[in-house]
Formats: structure tokens, C-alpha cells, sequence
């Protein structure tokens, strides 16, 4: 892994800057989400639209579309993404500068992108030439608590084969309906480096037998985890599917596996019984992986001009007869609604992270942990799924109105309940190799937390962005991180600011 990272931050050094820019929509605009949501409910998009990043390919034939019906073409969702997508379809690279802080490091995320430290300066340039495209950002980052100053998140290399896309890099994912959190894979964590493979469009199938599964898509990624970990340099393979077998129902299923690494097991015969499931101690009694596998649904009830949306998604920790067992569980209800020359979006969402709380007993001390896998489901000390972290429950209420003019305001409000079983001997100190982790809640502990955001056009009208946030909670929250290493306890309030400008 370590000469493919080295290839790859060559190949992304010396390949031309011609063409266009990202061939996918990237994980973190929250306008773009609603956008896409909106229009599939409505019946304007067939893709699956529950996997991010979502490719181009799929949105934008239907935005070429002249005989688009006046429902979907007259709503600012549909001339937002039109604009993006012309954007990125320029014949030129596209560069871009992004500035952040905030004054500390953010606890919780949602799909919103935000600061990931307290001081950050990026650049990015995006390119596409025919069926190959690149994109390097390089982030300077001022005393990271992991440690890494300068970052190469989002930077990747794809081509496309056929109705196929490989790539490699590092990019963000979020697989799942919900708004504030995922229970499996979200970009609560920085991105792993790796390949993937996924399709560009989600056609149906002509073959007869998998026609009723309607528009389908698929990705498979396998990536690098970090040396400093209790097993370290150990990879994370993951894998969606995701189907509409009609136009008001997406249907996705998910799988994700951490195995190899320092001192463990690492041939096919290992690799494949982790692939089917047979590894919970049947064939060596090592646990050759640490799996997540599960699904999702979303159904779309369009109500006149709005249109209301149901989903969940239950993710299992374990298996029982080739079957996942011992979930989390994610439920949710959207509405999108447009009024006063604008477009809003209105969430419930309830996440629930101890394994078996909703329909078998209760079981503590299992969520993205494993007894022999110590670092748990996380990503230089971030859960790679829900910000929430196990045996955790959040109930959180979201509403943001978009603008005509660009603007878009944003309000959260959660009630958490953190490891609320309190299971306070939870973690022990080999668990915890890596950096400070974030989340690990040593002791019961209940708040309310809220987010308040605002962003608008600024500074070369629609190619600069500056946005505000602040977040607070009602008490002080105490981690792993502010208990064993002396850290002040999370303050209530965190402000954050964000400006970036993309060059014509």
C-alpha cells in the first residue's frame, strides 16, 4: 500500500491539466443532497441516489433532458444542480482554495462539510480528459491532533471502462439515506486510501431475472488503515449495493470488513471467509476480520407540490446463520417543502447505537468494538460510521431553508444520550492505540446539542462561498481524550468559519 500511495501522488504530480473537473458529486453539500433527494422522490431521477459520491452520469442526462416535466425543471433543486454540473463541465481544470477554523476541533458531525481542525488552508484542482480523470488537494493543517500537517484527502486518479469506473485515493463517503449520521460508512472520519471500482451508470439490468430491480448500482472499495493503531496498518474493504425497484422505493445493502494487517492472517482463504461471513472463529479461531453488514430502505410519498420521505437502516455487528446480527439501528422522516421562493428541508432522525435496543435484548460493549480488533471501527481516532459513537442515542429535529439567492441557513437540535448504558470500564488502554480518540464517552452522559449554520455567496458572487456555524451544547462533554490526557473538557460552544473560492 505504501508503493501505491507513492504511485499514485506521482500519477496525480505529472498528469496534464487539461479537460474538466470531478466526474462525481462529492460528499458534503448539503444542497446538492437535499437537491438530488428532492428530485428522485418526485420521480425526476431514476438512479439511486442513497450512495455518495454520486456521479454525474446519472444526474445529468436527465438535467439535458428537454422534455423534463415543468415539476421538476421549475424548482431551484433542478437549476441548482444544473448549474454545478455545468461548472464542473467547463473544458478547463478547475481550481479552487478553501480556507477554515474553528475553535475546536468539531466532537459531531453531520452531512455538512466543516472544519476538521481548528486551522485548515486547502487547495484542490480538478481534471478530466475523455475517460481519465484526476483531482490532487493538499491541506495544510495548523497542529492536528493526529499529528498530520499536511493532508491529501480527496485527492484521486479514475478512469472509466466501459460502464465502469476504477480509481484510487482517498475520497469521502457517506452510504445511507439519513441526514445527520450513517450507520455504517460516513465521512464522520478522514478518508482511507485505497481503489475502487464502481458503476457510472445505474441502468437497469437486461437480464431477465434482475429486470424488477430496476436503476442498480455497486461499488467495492478496499483501503489502507493507519500504522498507529492496535493492529496496525490493517485494511478496511467495503462494499454497496443499492436498487429502485420503483420510483418511490431505494432499497441499499451494505457490508464493510477490517481485516489483515501486522501479525494477522493475510492470504485468500482468510480473505474469503471474511468476504462470506465464515470468520467469527469457526475456521482458526482468530477472527481474521472485524465486519459490519446490513441494510437500508428509503420510501418517497409525494404530496402535492412537497414530498414526505421514511427510511431506515440496521447495520449488524456480528452474523448468525450467514445472516447479520446484533444491530444499530436509524430511522428517520424528511419532508421537502417549497415555499416563499425558496426550498426547505425537515428531518427527524433517531440513532440508536446500542446493539439490540429495538428488537432483541440489549447488548453493551459491541458496537464498532471488537475483542480482538482494539481500535474499533475508526479512522485515526474518529468512528468511520456514526459520529454518535456506540451505545450511544440521538434524537435530532433539522430544518434548513434554501435561498433563490444562493444563501442557505441550517439548524439542528439533538438530544443525546451518551453511552447511556454507562459502561465505564468500556475501553481499555490498548483499545486506544492511535490518536486521541473523540467520541469514547467513559462515563453516562446526557445533553442537548445544537448547530446553527449559514452560508451565502460572497466575494465573487457564485465562485466564493463564505459560511458561519457555531455549535453548543448545554453541558460540558468529557472523552477518553479530556479524561486520560489532561485536556479542559469540550467547551459548549464552538464557532467555526469557512471561505472558498473556485476560479473560473
Amino acid at each position: 500500500m505504501k508503493t501505491f500511495s507513492k504511485a499514485f501522488s506521482l500519477a496525480v504530480l505529472v498528469f496534464p491539466l487539461f479537460a474538466q473537473a470531478t466526474p462525481w458529486i462529492p460528499v458534503g453539500d448539503m444542497r446538492a443532497k437535499h437537491s438530488v433527494q428532492q428530485l428522485a422522490d418526485k420521480g425526476c431521477f431514476a438512479a439511486p441516489v442513497t450512495t455518495w459520491p454520486l456521479m454525474w452520469a446519472d444526474i445529468s442526462p436527465e438535467l439535458d433532458n428537454p422534455d423534463a416535466p415543468a415539476h421538476c425543471r421549475n424548482t431551484l433543486a433542478w437549476r441548482y444542480l444544473s448549474f454545478e454540473r455545468d461548472f464542473h463541465r467547463n473544458s478547463d481544470a478547475r481550481f479552487s482554495l478553501k480556507l477554515g477554523h474553528a475553535s475546536q476541533e468539531p466532537l459531531f458531525r453531520d452531512f455538512r462539510n466543516a472544519p476538521r481542525e481548528r486551522g485548515e488552508f486547502a487547495v484542490n484542482v480538478d481534471l478530466q480528459q475523455g475517460p481519465v480523470a484526476a483531482g490532487a488537494s493538499a491541506t495544510y493543517v495548523h497542529h492536528p491532533r493526529d499529528g498530520d500537517e499536511w493532508r491529501f484527502d480527496n485527492s484521486y486518479l479514475a478512469g472509466q471502462v466501459g460502464n465502469w469506473v476504477i480509481g484510487a485515493g482517498q475520497i469521502d463517503r457517506w452510504w445511507g439515506p439519513a441526514w445527520h449520521s450513517s450507520a455504517i460508512l460516513s465521512h464522520n472520519a478522514r478518508p482511507t486510501p485505497g481503489v475502487w471500482v464502481n458503476r457510472s451508470r445505474s441502468t437497469p439490468s437486461s437480464w431477465a431475472p434482475a429486470r424488477w430491480l430496476g436503476p442498480w448500482n455497486l461499488v467495492v472499495f478496499a483501503t489502507q488503515l493507519e500504522t498507529n493503531r492496535h493492529i496496525p496498518n490493517s485494511q478496511l474493504f467495503g462494499a454497496r449495493f443499492t436498487f429502485k425497484p420503483a420510483t418511490w422505493v431505494e432499497v441499499g445493502l451494505s457490508r464493510t470488513f477490517q481485516w489483515a494487517g501486522k501479525g494477522r492472517e493475510k492470504n485468500l482463504e482468510t480473505f474469503g471467509n471474511a468476504l462470506i461471513g465464515r470468520d467469527n472463529g469457526q475456521t482458526s479461531g482468530l477472527d481474521p476480520s472485524n465486519q459490519l453488514a446490513g441494510a437500508d430502505v428509503r420510501l418517497a410519498a409525494p404530496i402535492g407540490e412537497q414530498v414526505a420521505g421514511f427510511y431506515m437502516q440496521m447495520i449488524g455487528e456480528d452474523e448468525a446463520g450467514h445472516m447479520p446480527a446484533k444491530y444499530m439501528q436509524l430511522a428517520g422522516v424528511d419532508l421537502a417543502t417549497a415555499l416563499v421562493q425558496g426550498e426547505q428541508r425537515f428531518y427527524f432522525e433517531v440513532a440508536d447505537n446500542l446493539v439490540g435496543s429495538w428488537f432483541s435484548d440489549k447488548v453493551p460493549r459491541v458496537a464498532y468494538e471488537h475483542s480482538n480488533w482494539r481500535s474499533g471501527y475508526r479512522y485515526k481516532g474518529r468512528n468511520l460510521a456514526s459520529t454518535w459513537e456506540g451505545d450511544s442515542r440521538a434524537y435530532t429535529l433539522g430544518a434548513t431553508q434554501f435561498f433563490s439567492n444562493g444563501s442557505e441557513l441550517g439548524l439542528t437540535a439533538s438530544y443525546l444520550e451518551l453511552n447511556y448504558p454507562n459502561t465505564s470500564a468500556k475501553f481499555s488502554d490498548d483499545r486506544l492505540n492511535g490518536p486521541s480518540h473523540l467520541g469514547l464517552f467513559l462515563e453516562a452522559q446526557k445533553a442537548h446539542f445544537f448547530t446553527l449554520s449559514y452560508g451565502m455567496n460572497l466575494w465573487g458572487g457564485k465562485a466564493g462561498r463564505l459560511t458561519l456555524a457555531g455549535q453548543f451544547t448545554d453541558k460540558t462533554l468529557r472523552t477518553k481524550r479530556t479524561t486520560n490526557n489532561g485536556i479542559k473538557p469540550w467547551p459548549k460552544f464552538n464557532g467555526m468559519v469557512t471561505w472558498e473560492y473556485r476560479f473560473d
